[in-house]
């Protein structure tokens, strides 16, 4: 029998929060227990809100478990060092931006080895072999900030690897990788479970083949194991626990709409990130056309999220233009706000954007700006909400605290609450359930059926080819 390396027992944790003036305390988690064995692949599956994220802070020793025991290696969690902690178990969470420290890619893949106390001989080679194997090897010396998201992603993971630790926990750790990028994280995880490292992976990315090589399944709901048993027996039983399995033959819009105006006109838009010797963007030209849903798709790292950041004024135009409803982009003053009013942008991190106390004050923000008057203020509010499909229970909730998907919900709504002509949204998609995934894809629909511009940055190509209008692959410039 295989030892026992990792052991929680009856695991508790709540959140407090607010409502109408009362405080009330959200479990999160609710007694939890279960257990990992020295070299087993597990997976954490949930909807969102489930209380993954949640778990994985514990297990990751950011927060204290309010009740219950967290056990490594036969030690409470409490009696360990954290310094030796760190060498024992690695986290990647779901948002990279939170653990990425240093400046430079380099300096921090380097960040634990380092703090291992290793040879500066052992840590360059520890970094060489992280860096290679997550394919970021020519971007050692970029600074962190000019990196995608899937990017970062790659970055943290590569730090976890440096680390060389005995287990490895990830929170849906390849949600804003590319395909290709999946597959070869996928190949790595193979090949760390092949070697004798414990992994526990927290995903809601369930297409089989993502799944061959993991031995257990764990479900949780409302802060609870409610099921756990085999990888088969999680695919026999899936449509039963709530989950769908995608299908390997893709759908293909068959409403297409087309329209002959274009929203905006992008002529050969350059840019390059300070520091950096290669350009993001490279003579990209692309016309976006009123009322239609656009999907811009390409590897990680290819440019997508520097070219939607253009179209509101956040980058300014180096090289090239673009023109927006037959006029040059504004940079600055009263016509610089008004196009950031009609032109939505949703992050792909959605923490970047998220700022506020309260689901209330985020979601306020934008149509506060735009000087509606207490009432309208509160009706845009309330739509905005419920049109992502939250409860208004969540307008006291401090949005900090939310699940990733949660958040992600959050900031569609803060954009939504003015009601910009055209949304852009990076990775919609990345950190939703299945359900969530659908009420958000059916809002766009109806949307992009009520005349609104869509824009969205996916690897989802599923996604992309079942609603889109119109698909602008930026590796190849190519738009059909």
């Amino acid at each position: 029998m295989k030892k026992i390396i990792l052991e929680a027992r009856n695991v508790s944790f709540s959140y407090d929060y607010k409502y109408k003036n009362e405080k009330f305390a959200r479990r999160a988690l609710n007694r939890v227990s279960f257990s990992l064995c020295e070299g087993e692949r597990l997976a954490i599956l949930g909807h969102n809100g489930s209380g993954k994220s949640t778990l994985v802070k514990i297990l990751g020793a950011l927060i204290d478990a309010a009740e219950g025991e967290y056990i490594i290696d036969g030690k409470n969690i409490l009696d360990w060092d954290l310094q030796e902690f760190r060498k024992t178990v690695g986290v990647v969470f779901q948002d990279p931006e939170s653990q990425l420290i240093a400046a430079l890619v380099e300096d921090d893949v380097a960040f634990s080895p380092e703090n291992q106390g290793l040879d500066s001989r052992e840590i360059q080679e520890r970094v060489d072999m992280a860096l290679e194997q997550v394919a970021m090897s020519h971007k050692r010396a970029s600074p962190v900030s000019a990196l995608s998201g899937g990017e970062k992603q790659r970055v943290a993971i590569a730090g976890a690897l440096a680390a060389k630790v005995k287990i490895l926990i990830l929170d849906e750790a390849t949600a804003m990788i590319d395909p290709d990028g999946r597959r070869e994280i996928e190949k790595i995880l193979r090949d760390l479970h092949k070697s004798g490292t414990s992994i526990i992976q927290v995903t809601h990315q369930i297409e089989p083949e993502n799944f061959s090589d993991i031995d257990r399944v764990i479900i949780l709901s409302n802060g609870e194991i409610i099921w756990e048993s085999s990888t088969q027996d999680f695919f026999t039983n899936a449509a039963n626990l709530g989950f769908e399995i995608p299908s390997d033959k893709p759908e293909f819009n068959t409403n297409r709409k087309t329209s002959n105006k274009n929203f905006f006109a992008i002529k050969n838009l350059s840019f390059k990130f300070e520091n950096e010797n290669v350009f993001a963007l490279e003579n990209v030209n692309l016309d976006i056309k009123s009322g239609l849903w656009l999907s811009i798709i390409g590897k990680t790292g290819s440019g997508k999220s520097t070219l939607i950041q253009h179209l509101n004024g956040l980058y300014k135009i180096q090289s090239g233009e673009i023109i927006h409803n037959g006029k040059n982009l504004p940079v600055k003053g009263s016509e610089l706000q008004k196009l950031r009013q009609n032109v939505g942008l949703v992050f792909q991190n959605p923490e970047s954007q998220i700022f506020a106390q309260t689901v209330h004050d985020e979601i306020a923000f934008a149509p506060m700006n735009a000087g509606y008057d207490s009432q309208e203020l509160e009706q845009k509010i309330i739509h905005a909400l419920r049109a992502v499909g939250l409860p208004d229970e969540f307008l006291e909730r401090n949005p900090i605290m939310l699940s990733g998907g949660e958040k992600r919900l959050v900031a569609i709504a803060s954009i939504l609450s003015v009601e910009p002509e055209c949304l852009i949204l990076d990775e919609p998609l990345a950190g939703l359930d299945s359900v969530y995934q659908k009420r958000i894809l059916n809002l766009l629909s109806n949307l992009r059926t009520a005349g609104h511009t869509i824009i969205t940055v996916t690897h989802d190509l599923r996604m992309a080819a079942k609603y889109s209008d119109e698909i602008f692959d930026i590796n190849s410039r190519v738009k059909s």
